[in-house]
C-alpha cells in the first residue's frame, strides 16, 4: 500500500433564524478539473492533532476566526483511493468533525485562489444532499444533522463539545 495523506476538516453549521441548521459549502476545482461543492478540509501538518488541523484548515479556507468555532464530535473518516491510470494516484483519509460557527454567517472571507473559487453558500440539508458529489460526505452531513436536531431537542449543549476556542 502506498503512502496515505492525512487530512482533517469539518461539517460547519450555524442555526438560521428559522431554527434550522445551515451548512457551509465551498466551491473548488477538483483534480478531475470539474468544479464541485465541498466542506472545508486540508492536510494535517507535522506535530498537529487532528482537531487542531480541522480548526486551522477551516479558518484558513473559510476565513473564520478560530475563536468563532466550537468543535463538537468527530463525525467520521472518509477514504479516497484512486489509481495512477485514471487521474493520478491519490490516497487520502479525511477526519471530519461537527463544527458550530459562532459568528455572523455573512462575514466569511473565502478567497479565490489555489483550489478554491471564492464562492460559498450556507445550505439547507436538502441543498447539501443535492449539491455534494461524494456519498460518504453526504452521509456525514446526515449524521451531523441528526446530532444537531437531537441536541437541540434535548438542550444538552454543554456536554458534547470537544473544544471551544473562545
Amino acid at each position: 500500500m502506498s503512502w496515505v495523506i492525512q487530512s482533517a476538516g469539518g461539517i460547519v453549521y450555524y442555526i438560521h433564524t428559522d431554527g434550522h441548521p445551515r451548512y457551509l459549502l465551498m466551491k473548488r476545482y477538483a483534480i478531475s478539473k470539474r468544479i464541485e461543492w465541498v466542506a472545508p478540509k486540508g492536510k494535517i501538518e507535522p506535530g498537529e492533532s487532528t482537531e487542531q488541523a480541522a480548526i486551522r484548515e477551516i479558518s484558513e479556507e473559510a476565513g473564520i476566526p478560530q475563536n468563532k468555532m466550537r468543535l463538537w464530535v468527530q463525525l467520521g473518516i472518509t477514504h479516497l483511493r484512486s489509481d495512477e491510470q485514471s487521474r493520478g494516484q491519490l490516497n487520502k483519509d479525511t477526519t471530519y468533525f461537527l463544527v458550530e460557527y459562532l459568528g455572523d454567517p455573512n462575514l466569511l472571507a473565502i478567497e479565490d485562489g489555489g483550489w478554491l473559487t471564492g464562492m460559498y453558500k450556507w445550505a439547507t440539508l436538502a441543498d447539501v444532499l443535492a449539491l455534494l458529489y461524494y456519498q460518504d460526505i453526504r452521509e456525514l452531513v446526515r449524521k451531523a444533522h441528526h446530532i444537531i436536531t437531537n441536541r437541540r431537542k434535548n438542550h444538552d449543549v454543554k456536554s458534547q463539545f470537544i473544544k471551544s476556542l473562545d
